[in-house]
């Protein structure tokens, strides 16, 4: 009871005033939900438990999960999409999770013991809470029905890459990373026609524009423009290059490293043009939405009279013409195509036949799984905001600290450890922490 109510009183101390904190705080704080609690941060829920780990400079967050329980918490795909789509990116996903484990921790992963990321980075993860949305039934059957498989490769986990649309084919892993490449990431025909909403797209710049993006990025390529296009070499022989011609001479970067460029400073610096508008009227979810694409510029004749061109200085003479990029699909383009696989489903296919003809022949297979994934939701971070919608169990370096009542959490960092401020108020009185109004 002692050693419970210093911990406490650390607790409090650290959020009254971090910085005079006298107690030690805990490195880790454990929220363990009661039945029918969920908790809610950021844009997911979660059944929990989750840690708030202190480490770094920040707060890591992290949840424990059986590893089904996790894909079902995954958004890549629609779960209204077809049935064999859906269970092909269960083993995708299930496969690459595994191959993750497998390959070991991140430098971050380390730090905050997590195995995972919830992101892009790695996967969509919405949190284990919405799996018990009806609408998401269709996925969580097609992780049930999959459960235990994954594509293996020489006896190891396959690495499966996937991404949204590759638009008509799919891209060998060594054009968009370099490398040796591996034998299941090949290209293949992906017949999106009329299925995938990013069938093709098309971004057009001035030529200022476009300069004005590449210097932003650091890249002095002169003025003004003469050139611009990809210099592709065959398929699967490596990496391509966008090339921008100048007065000043040539300058080359990669397909990938442009491609970032575009999608950072393009909307910063022209938010009103980019990402470009789709013929439905909205916008593309980014500048440059895949590594498939080539480019051209169209010089067209200059708009300023000659004589009030010849004494503006470069930098704010407009470029005359146009760069003109026309690509298609959306992501890396590696592996399994998702709306390719939707558009295999919806001719027929079979899981077994879509994931088949992604991954070179590759087929389902048991495999040594792990128990439970640690899941890395958020790190260094100065503070977490955590929404509890009901009571749980709060330990504070495997100390139970009782149960503590819903509402809004905040977790800071504070000196060496995990401050809390909890969303009722809680008072030192004569060195005794006291929880007014808190469930016993």
């Amino acid at each position: 009871m002692i050693l419970v109510l210093a911990v406490v009183l650390a607790l409090v101390q650290g959020m009254a005033a971090p910085d005079r904190v006298t107690s030690p705080l805990p490195e880790n704080v454990e929220l363990i939900p009661l039945e029918g609690t969920t908790f809610e941060y950021g844009r997911g829920s979660y059944v929990g438990p989750l840690d708030v780990e202190a480490a770094g400079d920040g707060l890591g967050l992290v949840e424990s999960q059986p590893l089904d329980a996790y894909l079902t918490g995954l958004r890549e795909v629609p779960a209204s999409w077809p049935g064999e789509a859906l269970a092909a990116q269960a083993v995708a996903a299930r496969t690459f999770v595994v191959w993750t484990l497998k390959r070991g921790r991140t430098e971050g992963g380390r730090l905050y013991d997590y195995d995972i990321c919830a992101t892009s980075a790695c996967q969509v993860y919405r949190g284990s809470a919405i799996a018990a949305d009806a609408a998401a039934a269709p996925w969580v059957a097609a992780v049930a029905r999959t459960s235990g498989e994954i594509l293996v490769y020489d006896g190891s986990p396959a690495h499966t890459f996937y991404s949204s649309s590759a638009g008509s084919r799919t891209r060998p892993v060594q054009d968009i990373w370099g490398g040796g490449g591996a034998p299941y990431l090949v290209a293949v025909d992906s017949d999106e026609s009329g299925v995938t909403p990013y069938e093709e797209w098309t971004v057009e710049l001035s030529g200022s524009t476009f300069s004005r993006i590449l210097t932003a990025a650091g890249l002095a390529i002169g003025e003004p423009l003469e050139e611009a296009f990809v210099d592709r070499p065959p398929e699967g022989s490596g990496i391509a290059d966008v090339v921008v011609g100048t007065e000043a001479g040539r300058t080359r970067l990669s397909v990938g490293r442009f491609r970032a460029i575009l999608n950072h400073h393009g909307p910063q610096l022209y938010p009103g043009l980019l990402p470009a508008a789709r013929p439905d009227g909205g916008r593309w979810p980014q500048a440059i939405l895949s590594y498939s694409f080539e480019m051209e510029w169209e010089p067209a004749e200059p708009e300023l009279p000659s004589r009030l061109s010849s004494i503006l200085p470069a930098s704010d003479r407009p470029q005359p013409g146009t760069v003109r990029i026309t690509g298609e699909g959306w992501g890396h383009g590696v592996g399994m195509s998702q709306w390719g696989a939707k558009a295999m489903s919806d001719r027929g296919a079979s899981y077994t036949e879509i994931l088949g003809h992604y991954y070179a022949g590759l087929e389902p297979a048991s495999f040594d799984l792990p128990d439970v994934v640690r899941i890395g939701l958020a790190e260094g971070e100065a503070a977490l905001d955590i929404r509890a919608t009901g009571s749980f169990e709060m330990r504070a370096n495997g100390i139970s600290l009782g149960i503590m009542p819903a509402g809004l959490w905040t977790f800071r960092r504070a000196g060496s450890g995990v401050a809390v401020v909890p969303p009722v108020e809680l008072v030192v009185h004569g060195g005794i922490a006291i929880r007014r109004n808190w469930p016993r």
